[in-house]
């Protein structure tokens, strides 16, 4: 494996979107003006209901559409929770996205302090 195969790198917005509901780390600038990365689905526009993606109590009343009568998530970024009814949407424009790493193989359990 290559070191380049190895480090994945930044992908322009403009150049390329990910897959709909696929998790990727993500880079923004904050009205502050300090560039922020979080782990982020993007979802594409009358991709998902919007019952299958958020609870009723945290929707933003999602695209209404009239032939099939139905509501669809508001397409943009949605910062991921780990509790997933309750998905942000972002509201700071995102400019780069990455494939989020494999995740290591589990062979052992933590140390007690690496636990707390």
């Amino acid at each position: 494996m290559t070191r380049d195969e190895v480090i994945a790198k930044w992908i322009s917005v403009n150049e390329q979107l990910p897959k709909t509901g696929q998790r990727v780390l993500v880079s923004f600038i904050a009205p502050s003006g300090k560039r922020w990365t979080t782990c982020a689905d993007y979802i594409a526009p009358k991709s998902i209901l919007e019952a299958d993606y958020m609870d009723e109590q945290y929707t933003d009343g999602g695209e209404y559409d009239e032939e099939k009568d139905c509501y669809w998530t508001t397409s943009g970024w949605y910062e991921f929770n780990y509790e997933p009814e309750t998905n942000w949407r972002l509201g700071e424009k995102v400019t780069h996205w990455m494939p989020l790493p494999k995740a290591p193989e589990a062979t052992e359990q933590p140390s007690e302090a690496a636990a707390q």
